[in-house]
């Protein structure tokens, strides 16, 4: 794979990441009762869209993200009324008319005449909330067949409320298609909801990355083969400078024997090299089909943990590598384990709340403002934007199983912090709604407990108040982390 096609591969991983974040908001806001009557992938002009009971689906110009639009997250929202409130009423009547005015029946009381138009705009209306073709027909066939008989719009607003419910049923639910013609949006915005149904809806969005890392690690260790932890005695890689590169040692070289001493377990023939520092030393290896003697003299280095003086020959050892059983696999992808306690989810929240600190902290802000001018080297463990991630990806194209773990290894760690950076408890992340809750909550207990009504809500002006700052943060990090990303890319 070329590193365009695993920059490509992992935009478009990204892209889905943020698409199953919003539908996770999306199915639990549905699932409570909540109106979310939008789901895009995308920003800008629509390219491309679709009606699915009450949501409408579509595709956008820019495919930077996605979003969902919840009922009442907004002031500017309006609410649906009840679908015979919406049609049947005297203006509603005398506007349809201008659009077609055939009449389909009229009244004696002096209500405005049921016309063509009327009767069209039932049918978008039940349509747009969501009412099946089937349905919309026979509630059309029958409105319209009853019409003559009634003698005024009282009449013709109580048939149409007996036609719905005996054609759709009464509501089981809040939010179900009863639910949407007899009540229209009662109940169904954001702020209707109970705390906890709120609240659920929030994090919902933000657990799913969770949900991927995992899902993405436990097939890494699933399907890839990977170190056990264990050597074989191939050897994998002759460092540069050292005895072995003297002697020819090449890789793929099978070692056999050390001064007379064969053994199949690496570490037994690594303890032989140790034990002759600076002595010449005859080791027997395997190349291909033949078997070969090689004399080379180890480097005298002292060990750190012993202090004693060892040789070292200069080669690696190549890993045994092995596929995880889905247990073990579960097990490293939640928590790590002895060969890689860094390799699950739980590790990874530790190290992404660690960074989301250091890069947000006054010195880790200052320190990127401070290698963006050149006044320090950039630091390698610091900040990277999306480009940069994105380049790191593109690394990895051509290192074979080292580089699809990587890759994999990227976009599981990724969507990690993305969980962690989306609970910030400011605005305007989802965790910054969830602290509004919370407020919320603790001044209505308050409240409660002093016997007062519990209406407190937190002003909207205050968490703009407080977005502004944020959002300029971010903005200075990121225009910051992407100018670094150009001019000064990090190398795996």
């Amino acid at each position: 794979m070329s590193s365009a096609l695993a920059i490509l591969a992992f935009v478009v991983a990204l892209v889905l990441a943020i698409l199953i974040h919003e539908l996770g908001h999306l199915l639990t806001a549905k699932s409570v009762g909540m109106k979310a009557d939008r789901y895009f992938v995308g920003f800008g002009p629509t390219l491309w869209s679709t009606r699915r009971g009450e949501t409408e689906y579509g595709v956008k110009a820019l495919p930077l993200g996605g979003f969902v639009s919840i009922r009442g997250m907004s002031s500017l929202d309006e609410r649906d009324r009840p679908l015979v409130d919406t049609v049947f009423t005297r203006d509603a009547l005398r506007g349809a008319a201008e659009r077609d005015a055939t009449v389909v029946t009229g009244f004696a009381d002096g209500t405005p005449n049921l016309t063509g138009g009327a009767l069209a705009e039932l049918d978008e209306e039940l349509a747009r909330r969501g009412t099946p073709a089937e349905q919309r027909e026979h509630i059309l066939r029958r409105t319209r067949d009853t019409a003559a008989e009634m003698e005024d719009l009282e009449g013709l607003r109580r048939s149409l409320r007996e036609i719905v419910h005996t054609e759709v049923g009464p509501s089981e639910r809040v939010g179900d298609l009863a639910w949407r013609l007899e009540r229209g949006d009662e109940g169904r915005f954001y702020h209707d909801r109970p705390v906890w149904q709120r609240a659920l809806v929030i994090f919902m969005g933000p657990v799913t990355h969770i949900g991927i890392a995992f899902l993405l690690l436990v097939g890494l260790y699933s399907l890839l083969p990977l170190p056990t932890g264990e050597v074989t005695t191939e050897v994998a890689a002759v460092l540069e400078d050292t005895p072995a590169e003297a002697a020819g040692v090449q890789e793929g070289d099978r070692l056999l024997a050390v001064e007379g001493t064969a053994s199949s377990d690496f570490e037994v023939l690594r303890e032989a090299i140790r034990t002759r520092p600076g002595e010449p030393t005859t080791l027997t290896i395997e190349r291909g089909e033949e078997t070969l003697e090689v004399v080379l003299t180890p480097d005298r280095e002292e060990d750190p943990q012993t202090g004693e003086a060892v040789g070292l020959a200069g080669f690696a050892p190549a890993p045994v590598e092995a596929r995880l059983s889905p247990g073990a696999a579960i097990r490293r992808a939640a928590v790590g384990d002895e060969v890689d306690a860094f390799g699950g989810v739980v590790p990874l929240l530790g190290a992404s709340i660690q960074g989301l600190t250091s890069i947000f902290s006054p010195s880790g802000i200052a320190d990127l403002l401070s290698s963006s001018v050149g006044a320090q080297e950039r630091d390698p463990e610091g900040v990277v934007s999306v480009i940069g991630i994105a380049s790191l990806a593109g690394q990895t194209a051509e290192a074979g199983s080292a580089g699809l773990y990587t890759f994999v290894f990227l976009l599981a760690y990724l969507n990690v912090f993305l969980f962690i950076f989306n609970l910030v408890p400011l605005p305007p992340f989802d965790g910054g709604h969830l602290a509004v809750l919370g407020i919320e909550k603790a001044g209505n207990l308050a409240r409660r407990v002093r016997g007062r009504e519990q209406d407190f809500t937190v002003d909207p002006r205050a968490v703009t108040a407080v977005a502004l700052p944020v959002i300029g943060v971010l903005l200075l990090v990121a225009v910051t982390s992407i100018w670094l990303d150009i001019s000064a890319p990090l190398q795996l």
